[in-house]
């Protein structure tokens, strides 16, 4: 049994209790936190994390980007591993690099399920699917950068946009099908604004369509969209982005290493690597 605490703290029942014979405190399984269902949450969202993307959205302490991070990342670590334990994630190795990737279990789906039905719009995905896998971390590392920034109250993931559509209660229009952003976010000043990154070099052409997709639902007096973040992965692309959409004040053209200045110490340069 899990049993979850309101509040956020550090406290609940615990699992696997004996009523036999007493036990030590460390053997009475853990309690679930707000803060473990947040990265049960985030994983069902994104599909999977990495340690350093969990650490630097749900356990960072820093006072400053440029602090050094901790050693072998302890505190998440070994919290990751007590929900693995009891069988709420699990992990999957990446053989393109010297890391596992954490994932949730239909277990842990369940226990999210139960206390935020409302964000139990789909069951966790299995395994990682490897052709998307570099799209799909880059996504993670801008999301965790924007909302560390304070800049977002609700986000939307493409996982769920594609169950679930895009609509608001203040616009008239819907989400055009022929195209899905990487995610949707609601901004502390209440805008709805699309995140959408791109890591594969296209035609000049391709870029147009998917920003008059974007722009037919961000005119008008009530439009679904205020704003998009177009991210580009490599300097080329980035550059590709900003000749088809800078002069536009709809769109605002970054760069994915502007997003993980904001996680690293010392910054990443373009063609650099995070951990």
């Amino acid at each position: 049994m899990v049993e979850i605490e309101k509040g956020g703290g550090e406290k609940s029942s615990s699992i696997g209790r004996s009523r036999k014979k007493k036990r030590k405190a460390s053997d009475h399984g853990f309690r679930l936190t707000e803060r473990d269902l947040s990265i049960m949450g985030f994983l069902l969202d994104q599909k999977f994390a990495s340690l350093p993307q969990l650490y630097f959205r749900f356990f960072d302490r820093r006072k400053s980007v440029d602090d050094p991070l901790p050693t072998g990342f302890h505190v998440a670590r070994q919290r990751l591993q007590v929900l693995r334990k009891a069988g709420l994630i699990f992990t999957e190795k990446v053989y393109t690099e010297p890391k596992s990737i954490y994932l949730l279990t239909n277990t842990g789906f369940k226990v999210f399920e139960s206390r935020r039905p409302n964000d139990a719009y789909s069951v966790p995905v299995k395994k990682i699917d490897f052709r998307s896998y570099e799209h799909d971390t880059k996504v993670n590392d801008c999301r965790i950068a924007l909302e560390r920034s304070g800049r977002v109250i609700k986000w939307l993931s493409d996982r769920r946009l594609k169950m679930e559509g895009f609509n608001s209660e203040f616009s008239f229009s819907d989400m055009p099908k022929s195209v899905v952003p990487d995610g949707v976010f609601i901004s502390s000043k209440a805008k709805r604004v699309v995140f959408e990154i791109e890591t594969s070099t296209r035609k000049k052409r391709r870029y147009e369509e998917k920003l008059w997709a974007f722009k037919s639902v961000m005119g008008g007096s009530e439009p679904l969209i205020h704003h998009v973040i177009w991210v580009g992965s490599t300097p080329k692309i980035q550059r590709d982005l900003k000749s088809v959409a800078s002069r536009d004040e709809g769109f605002t053209v970054e760069s994915y290493y502007y997003f993980l200045n904001l996680l690293w110490p010392g910054g990443i340069k373009p063609g650099g690597k995070a951990l």
